[in-house]
């Protein structure tokens, strides 16, 4: 990926460069053109030649770059913050049992006038919070022993929740799962964000608080709504994060999804057959 991201810096600083130059040429062309044209009509249509050639060659640039890293823009900056996160962060909750944990939550989100739901089901699951303001989800679930399963069954439930049950087409959600023990199979997928819609309307993040080692693993690292609601609910902090509630470990996970990504490659990536998670 890093072989990769230095060949697109490199053409992105070329197309960059031609754009700029391009620009430039062809405004003094413009400003120019009378006292060419009173100099030489031949010098005009040779500078006019020249600001046609320009104005391709960007525009073949542009064809080129966005052909190839249109695409996975979106998706190599999100494995890239995956890796620069720090591994996980602590709570500012003090409670230590499951129910007195949520129900700290539920009354922050309540305080801050979130239209709130308790113990329901969404799609055959039993969802502790579902609380919603305007484009903004906040959902909570308690799970004994988390595991990569419970966090994929309960993704695809609030997926159908928003899109189907809501109607909704832009919004914020997050999902915390409130936890005795994290499996290293959940917990690697705490940084996911899963984005919805060709522009990415819908983001929904997963955090998840394990009151045993009062470690809450989500991605904490990029100043989005999901980050802050993670923030101000699931850890009851503020932003910027104080170095106290920061961890300093990075975990396996982290390297595992580095070593992965040395295999990337965009003819992959466009036929759907590299995945990271």
């Amino acid at each position: 990926m890093k072989e990769l991201r230095k060949k697109q810096r490199l053409l992105y600083g070329v197309m960059k460069a031609s754009v700029i130059i391009g620009a430039v040429l062809l405004f003094v062309y413009i400003g120019a053109k009378p006292y060419i044209i009173d100099y030489s009509v031949i010098a005009d249509k040779v500078c006019n030649y020249i600001c046609d050639g320009m104005v391709i060659a960007v525009l073949i640039l542009l064809f080129i770059y966005y052909s190839k890293y249109g695409k996975c823009e979106s998706f190599l900056s999100s494995v890239e913050n995956e890796l620069t996160d720090t591994g996980y962060y602590y709570t500012a909750r003090t409670e230590s049992v499951t129910e007195e944990y949520i129900s700290s939550i539920y009354d922050d989100l309540d305080e801050c006038n979130y239209s709130m739901n308790k113990n329901l089901e969404i799609n055959e699951l039993d969802f502790d919070i579902k609380a919603e303001k305007r484009n903004e989800f906040f959902y909570c679930v308690a799970v004994e022993d988390i595991d990569r399963n419970d966090v994929l069954a309960y993704l695809d439930s609030v997926i159908y929740d928003i899109t189907v049950r809501n109607l909704k087409r832009k919004g914020n959600a997050v999902i915390c799962f409130v936890t005795d023990k994290a499996q290293e199979d959940a917990i690697a997928l705490s940084k996911m964000i899963t984005p919805l819609g060709k522009k990415e309307q819908i983001k929904i993040a997963i955090s998840i608080v394990e009151l045993s080692t009062r470690r809450v693993y989500f991605l904490g690292n990029v100043k989005t709504k999901c980050q802050q609601l993670v923030v101000n609910f699931a850890m009851n902090c503020e932003l910027p994060l104080k170095e106290q509630y920061i961890g300093k470990e990075r975990l396996p996970f982290q390297d595992a999804l580095e070593e992965k990504m040395k295999e990337f490659t965009i003819k992959e990536f466009k036929s759907g057959n590299f995945s990271v998670h």
